[in-house]
């Protein structure tokens, strides 16, 4: 069988072209046609305070808030949560007595507390007991004390409603707030070189994805199209023309 003609090579090349150039134009139209129509949708009134006000009333937004807080304040909760975090050598004292001053300021008091001084370095447990409407903030302000010295590791929140379905309810019991923390020696840094700033390297980099991925899909796409046409140009160029011709003559 005589190689491929060059023409032959080019017009198999020119179909694939065509070919992928119809899929990617009819894949973007379709999603340009799909996603480009839709439109944002605000929900009624929302965005305008007035149209609330005129909808429901201000009056009425205010006693549904007032009884919505009121039916919360009469539920009982038993409120537990656990705070994780790591000091910085030499700061557990300053946090621990600050912890202990906070849970005073927010009403409550410290229920046990457990540390231990090994290695040269302090660990220990807090339990905060803090009334309900105040664990919250207390929490919030535990956590900024202990990120000022350190960072923290995870706070757990275990809340259950205990509100008793018969009979009067009982006194809210106070909120149980564990703080464990530990000193934790930083490594100092070793020297090393300075890093190297490539601005022009990592603004191509973007684009240099993109053209490996059209490189590796041309790779394992285009080419067994590529051959798959020219198959078939070279059938109907050697086989298919040939014979046409032959029954033409005849006739």
């Amino acid at each position: 069988m005589k190689k491929p003609k060059k023409k032959e090579f080019s017009l198999a090349l020119i179909i694939c072209l065509v070919l992928f150039s119809a899929i990617i134009y009819t894949t973007t139209f379709r999603s340009t046609e799909h996603y480009g129509g839709l439109t944002t949708l605000e929900p009624r009134g929302l965005s305008n305070p007035e149209a609330l006000t005129q909808q429901y009333g201000l009056s009425g937004l205010t006693g549904l808030t007032t009884q919505t807080s009121s039916a919360e304040s009469e539920r009982v909760k038993d409120i537990r949560q656990w705070i994780k975090g790591e000091l910085k050598k030499g700061t557990f004292e300053e946090v621990v007595t600050n912890i202990e001053a906070e849970t005073e300021n927010f009403g409550g008091y410290v229920d046990s507390e457990d540390v231990t001084f090994s290695d040269d370095i302090w660990s220990g447990e807090l339990v905060s007991k803090i009334p309900q409407n105040n664990s919250l903030q207390f929490v919030f302000k535990a956590r900024n004390l202990i990120s000022t010295n350190g960072k923290v590791t995870s706070i757990t929140t275990n809340i259950k409603d205990i509100t008793p379905t018969s009979g009067t309810i009982t006194a809210k019991p106070l909120a149980t707030i564990r703080i464990a923390l530990k000193e934790i020696i930083e490594k100092p840094n070793q020297p090393g070189l300075p890093p190297i700033e490539l601005p022009f390297i990592a603004t191509i980099v973007p684009y240099l994805g993109t053209f490996f991925t059209w490189v590796i899909t041309g790779i394992i796409i285009g080419l067994p199209t590529y051959f798959t046409v020219l198959g078939i140009v070279l059938l109907i160029n050697r086989a298919l023309i040939p014979l046409a011709n032959k029954i033409l003559k005849k006739v």
